[in-house]
């Protein structure tokens, strides 16, 4: 957000009139657009509804395959891969769902709890409970496919790659690429093979004479200096094979994800021409946000995000929090090196180019990526760190152009304070509010039986 003196909406009434007639107004009157907007002001709030459809998904072949998407569901309830929960789940109060050592127990429903698949069961909750204590907060999964880059800071760069990276992730799950291939074998042998064109491979079989190329469990060494694991001394054919498998799963469970979509919000029905959808506040508060306020600077479009990284001067503070975030800056290597990335043989279209020219840059150093706002009412709480409980909290933060200090990196210089009245404040909150759009199918938010 920024001063409104800096915005400069500089909007045509040509494509508005239409509307304004719907909305009480005739052509050639000076009187405001639903007595709240100017014509530049009110196209501006129009270019932000309706959701439209998702685009098709380059990376993943199976991104909108329906048996994909079943499958993807019961694995994002599926648990039986996870790995030992470490010592942070010793406590009685925090929402383990186990003591510390207990195997198969963490999935990634624990974190993003449907219905508004963010986490209602770790206290404190601006971070998660996994195996063990995250480190930034749990974004929501809703309209989760709408964005570009994946993460708080885009250590993913497709919806898949982010669900074939997190079951192994030593937050997360702590499962392992080969046990999670045996867990499939097990469980789901019959579903993958169906869908996917290469089954799984037979020697994942325990019965299997040449079953020992699959050990029950192991992961890549972390580092080159370390001792050869169960994964180094598999053949690289049999590497690429379970690593396929790995990235079969996450295109499954993006599959399902993509299904969590979330539209018809009061404020797209107001837009649409039903003036009592939203509150007399809701519409001053919109008036606000593309112009005044200028949240509209990066939380543009339909899905309220230009879906690029922004420093906004949030502080590493919290219960659980890192001291250090450097956000982009420190997450770009991670992409750039990840097994599943969309330049990756594991990728439906590695030459895309989408990785073309991303390095790491100091420029970069605390940015996070801007969060979409459809929902957010349901998301609490808020930012990379969870330190904001409401969306007052939010507002007023931006009102005073984030913080002054105990962040990474340089503030962008959008961020300035404000100077929003207590009423505007309440203007804004009641116009996020309009943003909630309608449940999700039960059917698409309870546990599938699994198998």
């Amino acid at each position: 957000m920024k001063d409104g003196g800096r915005f400069g909406l500089c909007m045509a009434i040509e494509g508005v009139v239409a509307t304004a007639l719907l909305l009480g107004c005739s052509e050639g009157e000076d009187e405001p657009i639903d007595g709240v907007f100017t014509p530049a002001e009110w196209e501006a709030v129009q270019a932000l509804s309706p959701l439209p459809e998702l685009e098709p998904d380059p990376y993943n072949r199976y991104a909108d395959d329906p048996a994909a998407a079943a499958l993807g569901q019961k694995l994002f309830f599926e648990t039986r891969y996870s790995g030992a929960l470490g010592d942070d789940n010793a406590c009685s109060d925090c929402g383990a769902v186990g003591a510390p050592g207990e195997t198969g127990l963490m999935g990634c429903a624990y974190c993003h709890q449907p219905p508004s698949f963010t986490d209602r069961r770790s206290s404190p909750d601006n971070t998660s409970l996994g195996v063990k204590w995250a480190t930034r907060n749990t974004p929501s999964l809703v309209n989760v496919a709408y964005y570009t880059w994946y993460g708080w800071a885009g250590k993913q760069d497709s919806l898949f790659t982010q669900a074939a990276g997190s079951p192994e992730s030593g937050t997360n799950s702590k499962g392992t690429r080969l046990g999670y291939a045996h867990m499939l074998w097990d469980h789901y042998r019959g579903e993958y093979d169906a869908i996917f064109d290469e089954p799984l491979p037979d020697a994942l079989d325990p019965a299997h004479p040449e079953a020992d190329r699959f050990p029950a469990s192991g992961n890549p060494k972390a580092s080159v200096d370390d001792p050869d694991g169960a994964w180094e001394l598999m053949t690289s054919q049999d590497q690429e094979a379970i690593n396929r498998v790995v990235a079969n799963q996450g295109k499954a469970v993006a599959a399902y994800e993509r299904l969590l979509v979330s539209r018809d919000a009061p404020f797209d029905r107001y837009v649409a021409g039903e003036l009592d959808a939203i509150s007399t506040s809701a519409k001053r508060g919109a008036r606000l946000f593309v112009g005044k306020a200028g949240c509209v600077e990066c939380h543009e479009g339909p899905t309220f995000s230009d879906n690029d990284f922004h420093n906004t001067g949030v502080p590493q503070v919290g219960e659980h929090v890192a001291a250090l975030d450097e956000g982009r800056y420190g997450d770009v290597p991670k992409l750039l090196g990840h097994t599943w990335n969309t330049s990756s043989p594991f990728s439906d279209d590695a030459l895309s180019g989408k990785l073309d020219g991303v390095h790491q840059d100091e420029a970069d150093i605390g940015k996070f990526r801007t969060k979409q706002l459809r929902n957010v009412a349901d998301s609490a709480p808020y930012f990379h760190t969870g330190d904001a409980k409401t969306l007052r909290d939010v507002v007023e933060f931006y009102n005073a152009g984030g913080a002054e200090d105990g962040y990474s990196g340089v503030k962008d210089d959008l961020m300035v304070p404000l100077n929003l009245g207590e009423d505007e404040l309440d203007d804004l909150v009641a116009f996020l509010e309009s943003l909630t759009g309608a449940p999700l199918p039960a059917e698409l938010t309870t546990a599938p039986p699994l198998p």
